[in-house]
């Protein structure tokens, strides 16, 4: 996990043209609006869970250098990521996991304290919900969107229902009650659906800001030798194999 193509392909975004950034802005400002709140669009860095940067305790410095509670490798990994400061979406990448499997080592992690105290209600109330240990209801209270006086009024709503042999999901009901926004709902609900997924980010679709004739020279020079490594690598191969078959 040494290697954070993350972070080399945002410092490649940084070397663009500003009319091409700004083009890329509005372009990506337009899709996430048709699918996200604007709770999750204008919300700051350290609000959202997945570019949060986990911060260690003594007590999550000490298991990681002691291992004493002997947890799953991928405890340590993780732990080991955050005390290099990464943040979850770094730690996703290089270690090819999903947002959801960094939700629930995050969560497990904070449960046992290992983690400074100082995590924003947000992020602790998002990575619950995608780990699976907050129901859409408790969720909605963690994150301050309504009060628990409110779920009992949607749960005993669905009860009315049900006695009328009518299945109605709490989810629904909240919005049909107008308790949560339609568009809230969708957010966390799509977040929750995309979080079992994994994005490989490989050194192959990390862009390149080329200024000069020179720079393209020499792009295309390295893909030269690129293509000229691989063949080698094929015939050396080829080479290794005759010699195990007819053991010279």
């Amino acid at each position: 996990m040494d290697k954070n193509n993350y972070s080399e392909f945002m410092e490649r975004l940084y070397t663009f043209p500003l009319w091409i950034k700004q083009a890329i802005y509005i372009n990506l400002s337009t899709d996430l609006k048709k699918y996200l709140s604007q709770d999750f669009i204008s919300a700051q860095q350290d609000e959202l869970f997945h570019v949060y940067q986990p911060k260690l305790s003594d007590l999550g410095e000490q298991e990681l250098a002691n291992k004493d509670s002997c947890w799953d490798d991928n405890i340590y990994t993780f732990l080991n990521c955050c005390k290099k400061n990464m943040n979850l979406v770094e730690i996703a990448i290089a270690g090819e996991f999903s947002m959801e499997e960094m939700a629930k080592a995050f969560t497990f992690c904070m449960d046992q304290k290992y983690f400074t105290e100082d995590i924003p209600m947000l992020v602790s109330s998002i990575a619950g919900f995608i780990a699976g240990k907050y129901r859409t209801g408790e969720y909605f209270i963690r994150a301050g969107k309504m009060s628990i006086e409110d779920l009992e009024k949607v749960l005993a709503r669905q009860q009315e229902l049900q006695a009328k042999g009518k299945h109605v999901f709490i989810a629904e009901l909240m919005v049909q009650m107008g308790i949560i926004k339609e568009k809230d709902m969708k957010s966390v609900m799509l977040i929750k659906e995309e979080a079992s997924k994994k994005f490989i980010l490989s050194d192959d679709i990390i862009p390149h800001a080329m200024g000069s004739k020179e720079d393209l020279n020499l792009l295309a020079e390295n893909q030269k030798l690129k293509e000229e490594c691989d063949i080698l690598k094929v015939k050396l191969a080829r080479i290794l194999n005759f010699i195990k078959e007819n053991k010279m």
